[in-house]
């Protein structure tokens, strides 16, 4: 049985099923609402503004590897400069799942109205001492405080694999969606070849808290199907995979798996693994390359979202 690699604890939803025809994955067991509560209640998490990776300090070999990362890293990242040349002057941003409030700082600096929501209070309390404006709910459940408001951009970054049910919560944010509006939608890369190499070694595998995993076909996939048009691609991690610090806490993951006996299937993201992973991905297309993605949408009005199904 898997484990929650942050709590060095057994898990219950740790164990991922996958479909072969879309590859789409999840979690073969959903959490109740108020279970998933307790999986953010953590010695360190990012969206706290705390890590849990432990500095390393690299030797000649980290630094050749990153040095060769670096120089074949050819990311195209969610910008929000190029992004807010496509919204009109002072729109309306919204943010689910806006964890420490970083991309609403950024387009509220740049002239935006902004609002973000987010289950976590430890999240909302730091992005409210930044001054901004967070809602307790989720994609699923968004705050009654914006029913019947839409905005020119809804983002959704990293947090679709959180919910239990993204068909729900993607159909939310189409009906958030301003006419000619955009959506921002960005997940963990499961197709990438990093995350096939080490799988639940992989710092992006993080169960219990992600419970879905998406391969760029099936984020494409569901997105479409619920009334959403791929306008654009972003993609994003590929050098710091390859630094100390990530593949020491990949390590870290692999012994607590290891002292349990879960091991078997794992693989140790050794040195050597990492020169053999560079070697596969530097010149792999943004698809297997990179261990983000992140799709621009726009409201397709030719398939509009029909309510009450759920991802299964």
């Amino acid at each position: 049985m898997p484990i929650d690699a942050k709590k060095d604890a057994v898990t219950l939803f740790g164990h991922v099923v996958r479909c072969d025809r879309c590859g789409l994955g999840r979690s073969a067991n959903m959490p109740r609402p108020e279970e998933i509560v307790g999986f953010y209640d953590v010695d360190a998490y990012y969206t706290h503004g705390e890590t849990h990776m432990r500095p390393v300090t690299p030797g000649v070999l980290d630094k050749i590897l990153v040095r060769l990362a670096w120089h074949a890293d050819r990311a195209c990242p969610f910008d929000c400069v190029e992004i807010a040349r496509a919204l009109p002057a002072g729109g309306t941003i919204l943010d689910l799942g806006c964890g420490d409030g970083e991309k609403l700082a950024a387009f509220r600096d740049l002239g935006f109205v902004v609002l973000g929501v987010d289950p976590d209070p430890k999240s909302r309390a730091l992005a409210a001492s930044m001054g901004l404006e967070v809602l307790e709910g989720t994609a699923e459940a968004p705050p009654p405080a914006i029913d019947g408001r839409r905005f020119d951009l809804v983002i959704m970054s990293h947090s679709l694999e959180h919910c239990t049910d993204p068909v729900h919560a993607l159909r939310n944010v189409r009906s958030l969606m301003a006419d000619g509006g955009l959506a921002y939608i960005e997940v963990p890369n499961a197709g990438c070849l990093h995350f096939e190499t080490f799988r639940q070694c992989s710092e992006m595998f993080d169960a219990p808290r992600h419970l879905w995993f998406f391969t760029p076909d099936a984020l494409q996939s569901i997105a479409e199907q619920n009334g959403l048009r791929v306008v654009g691609w972003r993609y994003n991690g590929f050098t710091r995979v390859f630094t100390p610090t990530w593949r020491g806490w990949e390590c870290e993951i692999f012994a607590r798996l290891a002292k349990r006996g879960f091991a078997a299937t794992a693989k140790r993201h050794s040195i050597p693994q990492s020169f053999r992973l560079l070697a596969r991905s530097a010149l792999a297309r943004p698809k297997r390359k990179y261990d983000s993605i992140g799709i621009l949408t726009s409201r397709d009005p030719a398939h509009p979202a029909r309510p009450g199904a759920t991802a299964r």
